[in-house]
């Protein structure tokens, strides 16, 4: 049973198209990478899939409902998003930043009950950030900062998970780290998660799925070791890549 179904979606602004009759289907339980050029509409198919934005025409459907008919604050409940740059000015520690993730869910934040400590603290030490709880979210460093982020995303108990680049920050361990992670819970616990990539390497080895798009256009959805063969990638991509081992791709020298 498909969670979110897309009808032939389109997106403009103003006389630019970005989107172009978009449609699949993204199934419970699985990861999803999310590919393509700059420029492809990767970013603005996320925020038209979380109602952020809303399609020029079509429909995105999440849970069998319109995404537009919900509340942003109900919606919360089943959906978290992690963004690529994440401003915040206001000197937080990261502590709070990380409780913020169960205000879907409780009218304060004050004075959470045990339950949503847990959740809390179980967070901070699955994304390895635990040791700076207590400092400001304006005094760590930038890979840290998303990792709290993390932490908060995951502190709301989504049932599914966007990301937006949001490995673009961290060094190589902590991405590593919590790919594996988020691929365990995608295992054990039935999260979804939906994330846009760059590194083709991360999507051959963590995805089971993955969705190319070229100048606002689906090319092409299925499983991870049946669409990212190298004749694919040179035709999205224009890079001519090799396959080394199991999950892993090696970039030819000659373009």
């Amino acid at each position: 049973m498909a969670m979110f179904k897309l009808h032939n979606v389109n997106f403009q602004y103003g006389s630019k198209i970005v989107l172009k009759n978009i449609s699949f289907s993204v199934e419970p339980g699985s990861f999803y990478g999310i590919i393509g050029p700059n420029g492809s509409g990767k970013t603005t198919l996320l925020n038209v899939m979380l109602g952020y934005l809303k399609a020029s025409s079509g429909q995105v459907e999440f849970n069998h409902k319109n995404i537009l008919a919900y509340r942003i604050e109900d919606l919360a409940r089943y959906v978290a998003i992690v963004p690529q740059n994440v401003e915040i000015k206001f000197p937080y520690t990261c502590l709070e930043v990380v409780m913020m993730g169960r205000m879907p869910f409780k009218s304060r934040l004050k004075d959470l009950p045990p339950r949503d400590m847990d959740i809390i603290y179980r967070c901070l030490e699955l994304t390895d950030t635990l040791q700076f709880a207590d400092c400001l979210i304006t005094e760590v460093s930038g890979g840290e900062k998303q990792r709290v982020i993390f932490a908060k995303a995951l502190a709301q108990s989504p049932q599914v998970l966007f990301l937006d680049e949001a490995f673009s920050n961290m060094d190589i361990y902590h991405s590593v780290k919590l790919l594996k992670l988020l691929k365990k819970l995608v295992a054990n616990e039935g999260l979804t998660v939906i994330s846009i990539m760059h590194d083709l390497n991360f999507v051959k080895a963590f995805c089971h799925s993955v969705i190319m798009l070229k100048k606002g256009g689906l090319v092409d959805i299925g499983e991870v070791e049946v669409a990212m063969k190298p004749e694919k990638i040179f035709s999205l991509f224009k890079i001519r890549v090799a396959e080394a081992g199991k999950n892993g791709l090696a970039v030819l020298p000659e373009l």
